[in-house]
Formats: structure tokens, sequence, C-alpha cells
């Protein structure tokens, strides 16, 4: 009975070995396994900044998973992809059609060519798909895609799980960028006027600039500020004035939306410098109308904001 105990014990490892080795050989398929796929957020979304005044270049980057580098030159070949931005304004919207991402209009961008090639020439394993773009006279508060997606590839299998990509389309100019936030911290006077009785105070507040064109900013008046996420459009037209960078670094202070607003002092008062830090200043001086306790009051502002980083 012992001899066949022996005997027995390698044959019940036997299934136990080929089951390891049907494994490894599984992993190392998946290790080696080529795919092509898009580089994108898990939300399909790729952002990229594009400077307000000027065409420039984007690109959608095509990769191909894998340890090893290909051995033959890839196809692929990319196309307008109509239901990835319905899908997504549904998935993180629903309802709330206020908040909805927009489709970038064709006038603003120019794709040559949807056909790229991954070179087994090249060190590298990915290739780019160039995009043009124009920003000119988009908002700061719209969220705007170009939805692609893989339509073929001469070799090799596809990611079903990265095969779209959401480009989105970032302003910036010198003052300010949508890539993050801009903020700059406010600090000045307040005064009401109130005939005999102003009231003046000090203040310090951040401001957010958002970039309207290459020599434009918006922000809000006085103390007034908002959240870039949840900021509604009667906010904006009731507090945002337009900040117009000219040549010789003057300001000019103009209402954005229905703000009642006026520059004061002129040039001298109202001008772009940069500090030692290498960051911007606005100085400003301007009034701005509001309703006080049911009154509409003129509030006066002399104030210096200074980019922060």
């Amino acid at each position: 009975m012992k001899i066949n105990k022996i005997f027995l014990l390698p044959l019940l490892m036997l299934p136990l070995l080929m089951a390891s080795c049907d494994e490894n050989e599984q992993f190392r398929g998946e290790l080696y396994k080529k795919v092509i796929y898009l580089l994108s957020d898990d939300d399909y979304t790729f952002d990229n900044e594009h400077a307000l005044g000027e065409q420039s270049m984007g690109y959608v980057t095509v990769y191909c998973g894998g340890t090893q580098h290909i051995d033959k030159d890839v196809t692929v070949v990319l196309e307008h992809d109509p239901d990835a931005v319905y899908e997504y304004n549904y998935m993180y919207y629903d309802i709330d059609e206020s908040r909805y991402a927009h489709e970038l209009d064709p006038d603003k961008y120019s794709i040559a060519s949807y056909q790229t090639v991954l070179k087994a020439s090249s060190e590298d394993n990915y290739s780019l798909l160039p995009i043009s773009i124009n920003p000119d006279g988009l908002s700061p508060d719209s969220i705007y895609f170009i939805p692609l997606r893989i339509k073929s590839v001469s070799d090799y299998e596809v990611n079903p799980e990265k095969q779209r990509v959401l480009y989105r389309v970032l302003l910036k100019n010198d003052y300010a960028t949508m890539a993050s936030t801009t903020y700059y911290q406010v600090t000045g006077t307040e005064t009401r006027l109130l005939g005999e009785e102003n009231s003046a105070s000090g203040i310090s507040v951040t401001r957010i600039f958002a970039p309207l064109s290459k020599n434009q900013v918006r922000c809000f008046a006085g103390t007034h500020t908002y959240n870039p996420s949840n900021v509604s459009k009667s906010e904006i037209d009731s507090y945002a004035m337009t900040l117009t960078i000219a040549a010789d670094n003057s300001i000019t202070i103009t209402p954005f939306g229905n703000l009642e607003v006026e520059m004061l002092g002129g040039s001298d008062d109202n001008f772009c410098s940069i500090n030692k830090r290498g960051r911007y200043v606005f100085n400003l001086h301007y009034r701005f109308k509001e309703t006080v306790n049911g009154e509409s009051i003129w509030i006066e502002m002399k104030e210096s904001c200074v980019q922060r980083i």
C-alpha cells in the first residue's frame, strides 16, 4: 500500500502542474499581446491647451500596448464619433442641460488626415494624429470636444475600452488658462458711495480670471467670487467685467454682461505689469452699481490683483 501511495502522488500533482503551465502560458500571451488604443483619461477625455489669437496644433495619440515592439507598420484610421458627446453628457450631467459639453464646431478645427501609422522602424510605440485648432470665439464657461474613435487597424487588435477619445479644447492667454483655475489675490479699498456717509474699507479677496481672447480676461467686480464648476449664467451676467489689455499695458474696463461698471482714473490707475517674481499684476480703479438693502448704490474699487501660481 505504501508503494502505491508513492506512485499515486505524482499522478495527483500532474493536473496541478499542467494548470500552472496553462496559466503561465496565458500570462505570457497577455504580456506580449499587441493591442491598439487611444490615449485618454478614464472618462475618455484628453485635454489640451490652445492659445487664443492664433491657430495651433493639437494631437491625438495612438498607442500599441505590449512588452515587445511592433514588428510591422500598423495603419490606424480614426473617424468622427457622433455618440460620444451625448453619452458623456448623459453619464455626468443627466438632465442638467445647462452643463452639457458641446461638440466643437467643424469651422473651429481641421484634420488633414484621419489616418496615422505606427512605424516598426520607430523607437516609439505610438503615433500622433494632428488637429489644427482655431479657439477664438469660444467661451471659457463651456466644454468643447472633438469626438473620435478607431475605425480600423491594419493589424493586431483594438482595445474596446480605449477605442474612443473626446479631445477637449482648453483656452489660454498670457494672463489666464482653463487648464487649471487661474487665481489672483486682490487687495485694495472698497468705498460705498452714500453721499455724505461714504463708507471705505480695506479688502482682501481671491478672484478668478478667465481667458476671453488674446488680450482680454474676465473677472467679477468687487468682492464677488464664484466656483467655476457651478457658476450660473445669471451670476456672470450680473457681476462680470471684461479687462482689455492694450499694447502699452493700459487696461480698459467694460461690462461683460449686464453689470453697470465705469472705469475711473484712466491709464494711470488701470494698467498691467509684471512683478519681480514674474507674475502679472492688474492695477484697477473703477466703480460698479449694486443693490444693497433694496437701494441701488455705486461701489468704488481701487485694487491690485496679483497672479497666483
